[in-house]
């Protein structure tokens, strides 16, 4: 009996491994201390959409943060604005793990407080504007290597006008 426990705990330990993409990308302070990897698919184009809309809600996420007290390293500075902080922490979290597609947040803000004050702003904000840097970059490169790819196989073929590859292009040829 034992040898076909064994033998059935080795099946399940079998897994596929895909590259769907998924690039590591580390984020690091100004020393080049890690603070966190991040991962993001850059073939995901969406990904971009979803950076804005964070954008657009984020005066909205933190908005309750006005009417409490906070400490530079991000806490609460009374015991009754707990609630409200955790709240909004719960809230921003949710908006970055969507925007990546897979849970990062708390990766991200590990080793320091989302809300904590860095030169007057919040950690969150200088995150974020890093991490928006870093998608950029992510697409444009991955778009030159799909176009580089792309050209490999379609290079050699020549407009029918000889010249402009939209001539023939329209809804009826779609």
């Amino acid at each position: 009996m034992a040898k076909n426990v064994t033998e059935f705990k080795k099946t399940t330990e079998l897994r596929g491994v895909v590259d769907d993409g998924t690039r590591e990308i580390p984020i690091v302070n100004k020393f080049g201390k890690l603070i966190c990897n991040i991962y993001i698919r850059p073939a995901d184009y969406s990904i971009i959409d979803r950076f804005q809309d964070l954008n657009d809600k984020f005066s909205d996420i933190v908005a309750p943060l006005k009417d409490i007290g906070l400490n530079n390293d991000g806490t609460a500075s009374v015991d009754k604005d707990w609630e409200v902080l955790k709240a909004v922490e719960v809230d921003l979290k949710r908006e970055i793990d969507e925007l990546f597609d897979m849970e990062e947040a708390d990766e991200i803000f590990a080793k320091r407080n989302p809300f904590s004050s860095v030169h007057g702003v919040f950690f969150c904000e200088i995150i974020l504007t890093a991490i928006g840097e870093v998608i950029s970059q992510a697409i444009t490169e991955e778009a030159e290597l799909s176009k580089k790819r792309m050209s490999k196989y379609l290079g050699d073929i020549t407009p029918a006008d000889g010249g402009n590859a939209d001539v023939g292009d329209s809804t009826e040829n779609s």
